[in-house]
C-alpha cells in the first residue's frame, strides 16, 4: 500500500514546531547540567546528569527521525 504522507515535506508550522523542541530540549539539558554541578547532594546530581542524557538522547531521536523522513543519510 502507497504512504502519502512518506513523502510530503514538513510545513512551515511543524518546522517551527520542532525548532521549538530542539531549543526546549537543549535548554532542559543545560539546566540539568548546571543543577548537577551545583547540587551537593550526590543522589540529585546523578538523577539530574541521568535527565540531562534523556534530553540529549530525545533530541538524537528527532534528528534521527527528521533524517528518515526527509532521506538524509548523515
Amino acid at each position: 500500500m502507497y504512504n502519502t504522507q512518506e513523502n510530503q515535506a514538513i510545513s512551515g508550522k511543524e518546522l517551527s514546531y520542532l525548532t521549538d523542541t530542539f531549543k526546549n530540549e537543549e535548554l532542559l539539558a543545560k539546566l540539568c547540567v548546571q543543577g548537577a554541578v551545583n547540587s551537593q547532594s550526590q543522589s540529585l546530581k546523578q538523577t539530574l546528569s541521568h535527565l540531562s542524557q534523556e534530553r540529549l538522547q530525545n533530541m538524537s531521536i528527532l534528528i534521527n527521525a527528521l533524517q528518515q523522513q526527509s532521506g538524509m543519510t548523515h
